[in-house]
Parts: structure tokens; sequence; C-alpha cells
């Protein structure tokens, strides 16, 4: 006799306690409904980080115990270097949904059954450098924190800028609780535009201390001050242009039933949009894809997926990339009047 087959177990790593309750539980219950209405054939297991990437050893031991064939997350980017290393102790297949991983293939480098959604920093680089590229923008000059988050973007601020014709005149380097950065502005008074890399809330005090100044020349900021909810929260940031998957556009390549399902679900709910939901509803959406293609063999499918449609944008996945977010699925937005505004709007283009 043959046993019927249970489904997939996914474990889905978010903080339902501690700071980021709201949204950690707000990303549960959206979750739950996409499962319901789109996914049922994925079973979900939650387990609270608490915010805390201290405790990611034990959930992934939990998850080992529980029989998880995969697991999904962090919503704490610095998370995902303890997510990763515990997970491939154990040998579970993950989904990142946030940080600075790069599942692309290198030379005695498997790939692994690790994958990534959502909008990297090495993708939000090349989207922005696009967008200058466009407005015929060349000589610019890199504001960046002297702390990882500065150091990973430099590294892709500088690995790209020749291959869009960009040429940057200098860089300055400031920390992340810096409020005064009056002496750093003047050196990029031959510039074009600046581009500041740098956390969030440090990119909103930079925001902030630019309108005081009244900086004549455009100051870019990178995709992590997307969110809605800090948008809203530092007027500093009003109107300045920052990186931004599709998903934040009126319009683009998403799946119809469920981009429609969770604009209502936005609106019943008084939830502001976030890229998070739109990282963790991918993973689902790429488990979905190796199950429609190889049922029991799912990571087998979803290597060989191609073109995945997701909230975030389009990818396109194969064994050489298990990330793959196509480069015009990522556009530059300001936020005003409670709409994001796009500067260099997403295309539709595959390629």
């Amino acid at each position: 006799m043959t046993l019927a087959w249970a489904g997939l177990k996914a474990g889905v790593v978010l903080p339902l306690s501690g700071r980021d309750a709201f949204q950690g539980q707000a990303l549960k219950d959206w979750l739950e409904e996409v499962k319901f209405r789109f996914t049922p054939s994925i079973n979900l297991v939650f387990y609270d980080s608490e915010g805390k990437c201290g405790r990611l050893q034990k959930i992934v031991d939990q998850a080992y115990w529980d029989e998880v064939d995969v697991l999904i997350g962090p919503l704490n980017p610095s998370c995902v270097p303890e997510l990763l290393k515990e997970a491939r102790l154990l040998a579970i297949p993950a989904i990142i949904t946030s940080g600075e991983f790069h599942p692309v293939k290198e030379i005695g480098k498997p790939l692994g059954p690790y994958f990534r959604t959502g909008l990297s920093s090495r993708a939000a680089v090349k989207a922005l450098y696009s967008c200058l590229r466009k407005g015929k923008i060349k000589k610019i000059g890199l504001l960046l924190t002297q702390d990882a988050v500065g150091r990973e973007g430099e590294k892709w601020l500088l690995s790209y800028a020749l291959e869009y014709g960009l040429q940057i005149e200098g860089k300055r380097y400031f920390g992340v609780h810096d409020t005064n950065i009056s002496y750093h502005v003047e050196a990029f008074l031959g510039c074009e535009a600046v581009i500041c890399w740098a956390p969030p809330e440090t990119a909103a005090r930079v925001a902030e201390s630019l309108a005081a100044q009244n900086f004549g020349l455009p100051v870019y900021f990178p995709h992590f001050v997307a969110k809605e909810a800090f948008l809203r929260d530092h007027a500093g940031l009003y109107g300045r242009p920052f990186v931004g998957a599709a998903f934040l556009a009126g319009r683009g390549p998403f799946p119809p039933k469920i981009r429609r399902f969770y604009e209502r679900w936005r609106k019943e709910t008084e939830v502001l949009r976030d890229p998070a939901f739109a990282a963790y509803t991918d993973a689902l959406l790429f488990l979905r894809e190796g199950l429609q293609r190889n049922r029991r063999r799912w990571l087998k499918g979803l290597e060989k997926a191609g073109l995945v449609k997701g909230l975030t944008g389009l990818y396109f996945l194969s064994t050489d990339d298990h990330y793959g977010l196509i480069p015009g699925s990522v556009g530059v937005f300001r936020y005003r009047w409670f709409k994001y505004v796009p500067v260099c709007r997403p295309g539709n283009k595959i390629f």
C-alpha cells in the first residue's frame, strides 16, 4: 500500500514577539491567507525568532525534529548568516527572504538547496545605476556608512560603475550614529548626484540633515528605506529617490490573482505596504512552482523552473542561479502624498 503524500512542510521564521512583533504577526496572518487560497499543498509551521539572531540555532534544531522540508526567512537581514549556517549543518533547504545572500554558481562553490527572494543590494545597485544612466548622469559621489551595510553597498557600487558608464568622483565614510554630515556633502559639489548607502535609521538622519542644509544635488537612497511605515515616520525622506522593486509600483509583472488579493487584504487590514510581504510570499510561490514541476522532488523542479512571477517581480531560476531577480523588476521611486511615485519605472521585459 502506498501512503498518501502529506504535502510539503515549510518552517517560517518570524518575530512573533519582541520589538517587531506587530510586523511579524501581520506577516503570519497574510501567509496563512496565501496558504489557504493559493498554496494549499504547503503546510506552514511558524517559529518565533523574537527578533533575535541568537535564537536561530534552537529554531533550526526544532525544525529538524519537526521534519520540516524547507525553512523560510528571516525578517532581520543581519540574521541571514546564522540561519544559513544552522540550516547547512542539518542539511535543511532554505529560502532566504532578506539580507545579502547571492546564490549564483561559482567555480568550486556548489549552490546547494538554498534560494533567495526579495531585493538584494546587488540587484538594487544595478537598477539604480540603470536609472542614473537613463538620466544621463555620469559623475557621482558615494556616501557610505562604516559598517557591514556600507561595505556591502560599496562593493557593488564600485563593481558596476564602469559597466553603466559612471565615474565615481569621490567616497566619504561616516558613522551610523553621526548627525552632522555637512563637511561630507561639501566634497560632492562637483558631482551630478550622490548615492547614500546606509542602514534605514542612518539614511533617515542623512535625509533630515540634507533638508536642513538645502543641499542642491539629488541624493539617492537604498532599498532599505522602502517600507511605507518607515517612510511615513521619517519626513526627511519625503520626496527623496530610493531603489525599490516592482512590488511598489501600481502595475507590474505579478501573478494577477495574488496581487489583487494582496491589495484587497491590505486595505481591509490597514497594513501598510512592506517589501517583506512580497519576499515571504515569493518563497511560497517558489515552492508552489517546484511542486507543480516535480511533486516529490520539488527542489529539482524549482532549479529548472525558469521564469517565475512573484510579488517582488520576475525571477528566472536555473541550476546556475537560485535568485535570478530580473533587473527590469527593480526601479527607483519617491514617496509623495502617501503614494510611491516612479522616477524610473520597473519594466515588464523579461531580459
